[in-house]
């Protein structure tokens, strides 16, 4: 996992039980919210079990006079989408948060509309794991030093959240309380409970230009040759274990994909510019590869594909 400075946001959900979406659309109108928004961006689906509300597509929505492929149309959509998304997750905080304090949600449910997606992600991830599992994980936490002095620089809302506008802006203290507690209790937690991995960094910026594009680089350098070796030393240390085969979900997961990796790779004779990069990459260097090699795409893609070919050809290349 990655963490930096930046808790980041809340994440508007695509699908919602009918009877919890109901509920918090009446404590929404019993705080005296305005409603409107999300009976209209959200859709109740009877045909499924249990009957659920799902959020319309925003090119439904979102209609303009404009040639939607126009960057003009595209870009008036996304600020009226950004607009929107805003209010919508305004009312889901609100409400959840009344139906929490009234004792009406457990907490299990109300975090999902309280949580950013990397606090999700870390609690799917690193809080239910066995301490089995934990050992092959590997989590990397980048601190920047005294970055509240560089608030005001545009460029830093990558890094952190802001709120406010010129020339009031200031860090969101809510985003931080989250991410301290997620960086510095949740994570601490599991590491005392297992053999997790954990690696921190702290990087201080720039004096005038704040956390500058040259600072960046050095520190995904540094991250690519740890995450790579990081990598070598599980990959080997899972090789050498002895699995118990019934029991370890994580090796029969490996498995399955190779099968799996292994059919996609006998239907097609397999062509790409891509092939030709791994190839390269395969072979034995005289200074040795200190950065791994990231395969990377959208679903379907083709980079299973891809690395069925590798694993195919791998002993053949030279």
């Amino acid at each position: 996992g990655l963490l930096g400075e930046k808790y980041g946001n809340i994440r508007i959900p695509g699908e919602v039980e009918a009877s919890e979406f109901e509920m918090i659309l009446d404590a929404a109108i019993e705080a005296k919210l305005e409603t409107k928004l999300l009976e209209e961006w959200y859709c109740r689906d009877e045909n499924s079990v249990p009957a659920a509300y799902y959020l319309r597509p925003k090119s439904e929505m979102l209609k303009s006079n404009k040639n939607a492929m126009q960057p003009s149309a595209k870009a008036d959509n996304e600020k009226t989408w950004q607009e929107i998304s805003d209010e919508i997750k305004k009312i889901f905080k609100a409400a959840v948060k009344l139906l929490h304090e009234k004792g009406k949600m457990k907490y299990s449910q109300a975090k999902r509309y309280l949580f950013s997606a990397i606090e999700d992600e870390f609690d799917f991830a690193l809080g239910k794991q066995t301490p089995a599992f934990l050992k092959k994980c590997v989590c990397y936490i980048r601190k920047i030093a005294n970055i509240e002095r560089f608030v005001k620089i545009p460029e830093m809302g990558k890094y952190m959240d802001i709120t406010g506008t010129e020339p009031r802006m200031m860090r969101d203290a809510e985003a931080q309380e989250k991410l301290i507690k997620l960086r510095d209790e949740f994570i601490p937690t599991i590491v005392a409970s297992s053999n997790l991995r954990v690696y921190t960094s702290v990087t201080h910026c720039d004096m005038k230009l704040g956390y500058s594009q040259e600072i960046e680089n050095h520190y995904i350098e540094g991250l690519g040759k740890q995450f790579y070796e990081d990598m070598i030393d599980i990959i080997q240390a899972t090789v050498q274990q002895n699995f118990d085969t019934e029991t370890d979900t994580l090796y029969d997961e490996i498995l399955q994909h190779s099968s799996l990796c292994k059919t996609y790779a006998s239907f097609y004779e397999y062509k790409c510019e891509s092939l030709n990069i791994v190839h390269k990459y395969v072979l034995p260097s005289k200074t040795g590869h200190i950065n791994p090699l990231v395969i990377y795409g959208g679903p379907c893609t083709g980079k299973t594909l891809l690395l069925a070919e590798v694993a195919k050809k791998v002993r053949a290349f030279s």
